[in-house]
C-alpha cells in the first residue's frame, strides 16, 4: 500500500510537479509549524547547506578554480538539483506565501501557517537565490545577445519558432527584475533590519510583494509557453496521451502489441502534454489566489 501512494505520489510529480510539490509543503509546514517557531535557526541552517554547496563550487569556476561538484552524490545532487530549478522548493514555498494572505485566518491550519510567514520566507531565500545565481548568470547574458540580434540561450538551438524563443528569452530578462524585487523583500523578513524599518515603512514596502507575484506568475507562465512554441528539441512533440511504458522489454517480434501498464510508475506523458498541465496548473493556482484575495478585501470593506 505505501509502495503503490509513493508510486502514485511520484506519478502526480512527473506529471503536475507544481501542483504536487505545492500540496506536499503545506502539509509539511502545517505539520511542522511548532518545530520551525521553536527551532527556526536550525532550519535556516539546514536550507543553507545545499546553497552553499551549489554557490562556492560555481563562484569557484568563475574565478578559475576547479572544485569538485556535489551534484554527483547520490541523493545529494538530487537536492541540489531541485535547488537550481525552484520548481519543487522556493517557488512552492513562494506561492504558499501568496496565499496566506488571501485565505481565512481564522483556519486552524491558516493559523499555523501564518504564525511562521516569517520563516517561510526566510527559508524560501535559499533555493530562490540558488536558482538566481545559476540561472541568471547563465541565461541572461544569452537573452540580452538574443534581443540583439546576435543569438541568444534559445536561439543556439534548433530553433522552429521565433515567438517561442522571444517569450522564452523575455522570462530570462524578467528573471532578473524578479531577483531585484525579491532580495529587498527577503533582507526586510529578518527580525534584525525588520526592527531598524519600523512596522509603518516595514510595511510600506511589503506591500512590493504583489508585484513580486504578478512578474512570478508571468516569469513562470512565459517559461512553459516558449517551451511549447519552441521545444529544445527543435520539433513539435505530438499532443500524446498516457499510453506508453518507461519500460518495454520485450523482443523486437513482440512489440506490435500494446505495452502493459502494470502501476503508475509505468505510465509515461509526452513532454508536450505535460507542458500544458504545467501552464494549466499555474493558470488555476495564480487564478484561484487572485478571485480569493478580490473576495477577502471585498469582504473586508463589506464589514
Amino acid at each position: 500500500m505505501i509502495k503503490l501512494l509513493i508510486d502514485f505520489i511520484q506519478f502526480l510529480y512527473s506529471l503536475a510537479p507544481l501542483l504536487t510539490a505545492l500540496g506536499i509543503w503545506t502539509c509539511l509546514a502545517v505539520w511542522l509549524s511548532p518545530s520551525i517557531k521553536r527551532r527556526a535557526r536550525v532550519y535556516y541552517a539546514v536550507f543553507a547547506v545545499p546553497f552553499a554547496l551549489v554557490a562556492i563550487p560555481f563562484i569557484g569556476r568563475l574565478c578559475g578554480i576547479e572544485l569538485f561538484s556535489f551534484n554527483r552524490i547520490p541523493f545529494l545532487g538530487g537536492i541540489l538539483r531541485d535547488y537550481i530549478h525552484a520548481g519543487t522548493l522556493g517557488f512552492p514555498l513562494l506561492i504558499l506565501i501568496m496565499y496566506m494572505g488571501a485565505l481565512n485566518p481564522k483556519s486552524p491550519p491558516v493559523k499555523r501557517l501564518l504564525a511562521i510567514r516569517k520563516e517561510l520566507s526566510i527559508l524560501s531565500g535559499f533555493p530562490i537565490l540558488t536558482h538566481a545565481l545559476i540561472r541568471v548568470t547563465n541565461n541572461f547574458p544569452a537573452a540580452l545577445r538574443f534581443f540583439a540580434g546576435s543569438g541568444g540561450a534559445v536561439d543556439s538551438a534548433h530553433v522552429n519558432s521565433g515567438w517561442g524563443a522571444g517569450i522564452t528569452n523575455f522570462s530570462f530578462v524578467l528573471g532578473v527584475l524578479l531577483l531585484a524585487l525579491f532580495l529587498p523583500l527577503w533582507i526586510t523578513s529578518f527580525d534584525a533590519v525588520r526592527k531598524r524599518m519600523g512596522a509603518v515603512r516595514w510595511k510600506r514596502w511589503q506591500r512590493w510583494s504583489y508585484g513580486l507575484y504578478a512578474l512570478l506568475f508571468i516569469h513562470a507562465l512565459s517559461l512553459q509557453i516558449g517551451a511549447t512554441l519552441n521545444p529544445r528539441e527543435g520539433r513539435r512533440m505530438p499532443a500524446a496521451t498516457v499510453t506508453e511504458t518507461v519500460r518495454d522489454r520485450t523482443r523486437p517480434s513482440e512489440r506490435s502489441a500494446p505495452p502493459a501498464v502494470t502501476g503508475f510508475a509505468d505510465l509515461r506523458v509526452a513532454p508536450q502534454t505535460r507542458r500544458y498541465i504545467h501552464i494549466a496548473s499555474l493558470c488555476v493556482i495564480f487564478g484561484s489566489y487572485l478571485y480569493l484575495r478580490v473576495r477577502k478585501e471585498q469582504r473586508r470593506r463589506a464589514a
